[in-house]
């Protein structure tokens, strides 16, 4: 069943459901998933928990980055432990491979957590980063202003690469603007400002963000994200990663407006 209609019948069904509940959400977004091979060495998959608070079962797409996703299908989950477990969700569970995001639906409330992560040389793994879910009610959407813009906070630092994420989460096709400032608001030195493309229901990351800078070491800085022109909405990460360990830090894009 496509996409559009799922999200329709699931919504109207559990309209009653949602009222009541007292934690969780319906929808929302892991924004990054990988069974994939990364820079530095690194080897990255990521395993998913859901928590359901009431729900029996939910829809999972995966959305490839660079890819119109609009007629993906979804892949259905039976929720009938407290806890679901899906080890290595883009191999494991869609049978794939790639980078992308993963576009949640359930019958009722659920919290969604998941963990990205690299074997070293050791083969014990790091900790990776931690990714939860991001309800749809987060994302950015045209009208709002600056206030409904996503930023995220970053130090510019040697050692250390930082990946910008987009998400789209509408089935239109958008540009997105990002602006990079420093701490007093002022744009930082470089190419701090630029556009990003996305198709419908596409994740794209944008790899160490600011190498776009000037070189040196900045504390502070502000990347800001927010529809140039196209009609629906995004969510936004950052991932901090330490180039000698691969070990990485996740922030979600926030936003003043609500």
């Amino acid at each position: 069943m496509r996409r559009a209609a799922i999200l329709a019948i699931v919504l109207a069904l559990c309209a009653p459901a949602v009222q009541a509940a007292s934690g969780g959400h319906l929808e929302g977004y892991i924004p990054a998933v990988a069974h994939a091979d990364g820079r530095f060495g690194s080897s990255w998959t990521s395993d998913v928990w859901i928590y359901q608070q009431g729900a029996s079962l939910i829809h999972l797409w995966f959305n490839r980055a660079g890819s119109d996703n609009t007629d993906n299908e979804s892949v259905v989950v039976t929720l009938d432990q407290p806890v679901t477990h899906l080890s290595d969700i883009v191999a494991g569970l869609f049978g794939t491979d790639g980078v992308g995001s993963v576009h949640y639906l359930a019958d009722g409330p659920v919290t969604v957590v998941s963990r990205t992560w690299t074997s070293t040389e050791g083969g014990v793994g790091t900790y990776g980063q931690t990714i939860p879910g991001m309800p749809i009610s987060m994302a950015s959407t045209p009208g709002m202003g600056q206030g409904g813009a996503l930023r995220s906070l970053i130090d510019q630092r040697e050692g250390f690469r930082a990946n910008l994420g987009l998400v789209n989460v509408s089935a239109n096709a958008l540009t997105v603007v990002v602006e990079i400032f420093t701490a007093d608001g002022q744009p930082a030195p470089g190419n701090s400002s630029f556009t990003v493309d996305l198709q419908p229901f596409e994740m794209r990351q944008v790899n160490d963000v600011l190498n776009r800078l000037d070189a040196g070491e900045r504390q502070g800085l502000i990347i800001r994200a927010g529809i140039d022109s196209g009609n629906g909405g995004i969510l936004a990460y950052l991932s901090e990663v330490d180039n000698r360990t691969n070990d990485a830090s996740y922030q979600d894009g926030f936003r003043f407006a609500f």
